[in-house]
């Protein structure tokens, strides 16, 4: 998914975003108990996030989805995901957004695109990470 380009991305069907094969990301946050979302995301202990093909989501919340940010706002969204269902503690909040940043510049984004994403996530996340999803069974 690396790409070191930037441009907006087009989506159709439902969710903007469905990855088509698994994700493997090693984050800095260390966890004191893996999260899970049973075939969708793993967050080990060592931080090493799985996500797994047919993933779905909306990508960025509020902004311009750039194809040069895809990896990072998946990681964002994953992270934030397990906060709200209560895998993964809030007190990892700022790591999250961290990890939003590092990864993205890590991609080839432009450093002040990726700092502009990481203050609006430090300024409006919050919300987004403690807002409780109804988690629907299928």
């Amino acid at each position: 998914m690396k790409s070191t380009k930037c441009y907006t991305l087009k989506y159709s069907d439902g969710y903007k975003i469905q990855i088509k094969e698994d994700v493997f990301v090693q984050t800095k946050l260390r966890p004191k108990q893996a999260a899970e979302i049973p075939g969708y995301v793993s967050l080990g202990t060592d931080g090493g996030l799985w996500i797994y093909n047919r993933y779905a989501y909306d990508g960025a919340t509020g902004g311009v989805n750039l194809d040069c940010m895809r990896l990072a706002i998946l990681v964002h969204d994953v992270l934030f995901q397990l906060m709200q269902e209560g895998q993964l503690d809030i007190a990892f909040f700022q790591q999250a957004n961290e990890e939003l940043r590092d990864i993205a510049i890590s991609n080839g984004t432009p450093v002040w695109i990726a700092n502009f994403f990481f203050f609006m996530v430090q300024k409006f996340g919050n919300a987004f990470a403690t807002k409780k999803k109804k988690i629907y069974t299928v």
